[in-house]
């Protein structure tokens, strides 16, 4: 038998019985010419098929009142995310436009250098007001935000995944979800071109077959006599590398539009405020951008520190989901 056929094993074994023999070929001959060892392969096709299972878990478990009250939240979330990114928008318009009649009218002659200083205290009073006012009408943004985070349950899809797969004992053949191992033996994978445009739906129709606790199997598995490995072909393929099906985040649950998705939203007002006041002085804009850009010393400092300071108190910055040490996605 090959070093892969000797290595196969648990759900890699399971998951080699999907693949058609283009695919089994080239990771034979992968594993034969010494691009990869027989063990990393293995430790590729179950992180694979271990991921491709989750999926379908979490597409296919059953709503419990805490999935449907989280959604609620969400949504919740969105609006008031939405509504606070409408508030803060009109604001910057309307400092925009004050700014913009003080700026012309000192660049008219008609008030002194001193007088536009003095004119623009009010402006940013009267913004940082309405960034306090809109705080106390939706909440922080961050608050909503974090709440957003987790709109698809992931920490608990992992947990019940876990607890799932525990449940059919410990020698069910499954890889650590996002373990380093795994995603490291995946990437070697990938760069030697196993792939999707080799592999296709393999990883899917193997989950299909896996008894998932509470949520069952939707096929039958391939007959043992097709796991055999298939001679490796002449020329391996040099598929055109792409991130695989089985390894893509879990489907989301239904919730409203993500806040990274519309321009329009309230992320990207929030964002807009931010880069567009720190970036002003190098573009030389017109109303309260041209404020700051055009002029120096007290004018510049006064409508810049203020109307930025503003916006970090009463803002905040929205909270990001970077990856955990352990390299599983944010919970």
């Amino acid at each position: 038998m090959s070093k892969l056929g000797q290595a196969l094993e648990g759900a890699a074994a399971d998951v080699f019985k999907q693949l058609d023999p283009k695919a089994r070929g080239m990771l034979e001959g992968l594993v034969n010419s010494g691009k990869i060892s027989a063990e990393d392969a293995v430790t590729g096709l179950k992180s694979l098929a271990t991921k491709a299972t989750f999926n379908r878990y979490v597409a296919e478990r059953p709503r419990d009142e805490e999935d449907k009250q989280r959604l609620a939240d969400s949504e919740a979330a969105w609006q008031k995310l939405q509504a606070y990114g409408s508030r803060m928008s009109g604001a910057l318009s309307e400092a925009g436009r004050k700014t913009q009649e003080i700026q012309e009218a000192q660049q008219r002659g008609e008030i002194s250098m001193d007088e536009m200083t003095e004119r623009m205290k009010p402006v940013h009073d009267a913004f940082k007001s309405e960034i306090a006012s809109t705080r106390a009408a939706y909440g922080a943004p961050t608050d909503q935000t974090a709440i957003l985070s987790d709109a698809s349950g992931f920490t608990k899809n992992m947990q019940g995944f876990k607890s799932a797969l525990a449940s059919t004992g410990s020698g069910n053949g499954f890889a650590d979800l996002y373990a380093p191992e795994g995603e490291a033996a995946e990437q070697k994978l990938q760069d030697l071109g196993f792939d999707r445009t080799v592999f296709g739906n393999a990883f899917q129709k193997f989950a299909e077959t896996v008894d998932i606790p509470g949520t069952g199997s939707k096929s039958d598995a391939p007959k043992a006599g097709n796991a055999t490995p298939a001679p490796a072909p002449a020329a391996e393929s040099q598929a055109t590398a792409e991130t695989p099906d089985a390894a893509s985040p879990p489907p989301q649950e239904a919730t409203g539009k993500p806040a990274s998705a519309d321009p329009g939203n309230a992320q990207a007002a929030l964002s807009m405020l931010q880069s567009a006041l720190a970036s002003g002085a190098s573009k030389g804009g017109a109303g309260i951008l041209g404020a700051v850009a055009g002029n120096t010393g007290d004018v510049r400092d006064t409508v810049t520190s203020g109307l930025l300071e503003a916006l970090k108190a009463g803002a905040g910055k929205p909270q990001t989901g970077d990856a955990q040490a352990d390299g599983t996605p944010p919970a």
